[in-house]
């Protein structure tokens, strides 16, 4: 091996002492744009995601082609090379520009199901509404679960220049997690336990939405989103419990994060490519037909209809309610359609769904013949009166 001579050096000093080499710094020039810098929203809300979207550090592309987990801004290195994943790479494809305001409030919404729900509320009904509420808790905790185990799946194949979308959707996880957390606590609160999971076809839908990521939004925060709106809300307002009705009330605006989300990101998927608003019309009806066979399982109908009636021997009156909550689903449900450009609102009043619009509702009690006749007799009368 050849020895370097230890007294030569290419650098001197003034007196012609050797200087030691230094290390090459040339990586401290490699930004794009220097001097940028993020200033704290003026009305108090801190250093925000919005205010970190300046310069260059603002230019959000519409394809991302970058598959090493380079953060939207950086200089990248040749060498970093692909790590694979992060197949979904367009911006149409995951956008909404809602976002990171739902990041942001995503995360100073803090609580936990530990200490922020008065739990010692929650005890002294009569066994059947225990039972009741358990088994609506076991099928919501069920779809939290889903929900979690589906955007974990997804965040993966999102790209990484996008990463407003990426910190919502870590926020989601947590919260579909609490959802699917908060009421396994409450069907074990009393010794109800654990009661019978869902039919699961809902669950499968949302499970295997193979198509794209806009899909699974459709699939899983539109429609179903809407219907677990529907429930939550219901329950706290009608909970039997003061701890069931916070538990309700503290998940609710968890729920409509994502469903804002939903509705925005869709809007601009179909703002970008128009010819998505007949692909999102075949992705809902697919789904509808995967809700509508859970709905004829009557089992949570009549769980609910034990709660809002208070006891087994009221539940013709709670069956009332759960109409009431099944017409406020489809509401909410054909308000969202509209609001994401993917209106429903014809497809819906005359297809099975139409039974809960004319006033009947659908908890797998009645056959689909015997509805029809219902739903034609129900026209027929209105027709005479409006004859007369």
């Amino acid at each position: 091996m050849v020895q370097k001579d230890s007294n030569t050096s290419s650098k001197a000093d003034y007196e012609g002492n050797a200087l030691p080499d230094l290390p090459d710094l040339s990586w401290m020039d490699k930004t794009f744009q220097w001097g940028t810098k993020a200033l704290p929203e003026k009305n108090g809300g801190g250093l925000t995601l919005d205010a970190l979207n300046i310069g260059i550090y603002g230019d959000i592309p519409e394809h991302y082609p970058y598959r090493n987990r380079l953060p939207r801004g950086a200089v990248p290195v040749p060498s970093a090379g692909s790590i694979g994943g992060y197949y979904v790479q367009d911006k149409y494809e995951q956008w909404a520009d809602s976002a990171a305001l739902l990041y942001e409030e995503g995360i100073s919404r803090r609580w936990s199901t530990a200490t922020d729900i008065p739990w010692e509320t929650g005890h002294g009904l009569s066994e059947d509404v225990e039972i009741a509420i358990a088994q609506v808790a076991t099928e919501l905790s069920n779809w939290g679960s889903v929900e979690s185990e589906v955007v974990s799946a997804w965040l993966q194949n999102l790209s990484p220049g996008y990463h407003e979308v990426k910190y919502f959707l870590s926020t989601a996880v947590y919260d579909s997690a609490r959802v699917e957390e908060g009421y396994r606590k409450r069907a074990l609160l009393n010794g109800a336990g654990m009661m019978l999971e869902s039919p699961g076809r809902m669950n499968r839908a949302c499970l295997e939405t193979y198509s794209g990521w806009s899909q699974t939004v459709l699939t899983m925060w539109l429609l179903r989103g809407s219907l677990m709106t529907a429930i939550v809300r219901y329950l706290s307002v009608y909970g039997p419990t003061e701890a069931d009705r916070e538990l309700a009330f503290r998940i609710l605006p968890d729920i409509l994060r994502k469903s804002a989300y939903a509705c925005d990101h869709i809007r601009f998927a179909i703002s970008k490519k128009s010819e998505l608003t007949d692909v999102f019309q075949g992705t809902l009806q697919l789904a509808e037909f995967a809700q509508l066979s859970d709905f004829n399982d009557p089992v949570l109908w009549e769980a609910l209809a034990i709660i809002f009636g208070g006891g087994v021997q009221n539940m013709e009156l709670g069956m009332g309610r759960v109409l009431e909550l099944q017409q406020h689903f489809l509401s909410v449900y054909l308000g969202r359609c509209k609001q994401a450009n993917v209106d429903r609102t014809t497809q819906v009043a005359n297809g099975p769904w139409g039974a809960i619009l004319a006033g009947i509702p659908i908890t797998g009690h009645t056959s689909a013949d015997e509805m029809r006749a219902m739903i034609e007799e129900m026209r027929e009368r209105a027709r005479d009166e409006s004859a007369r």
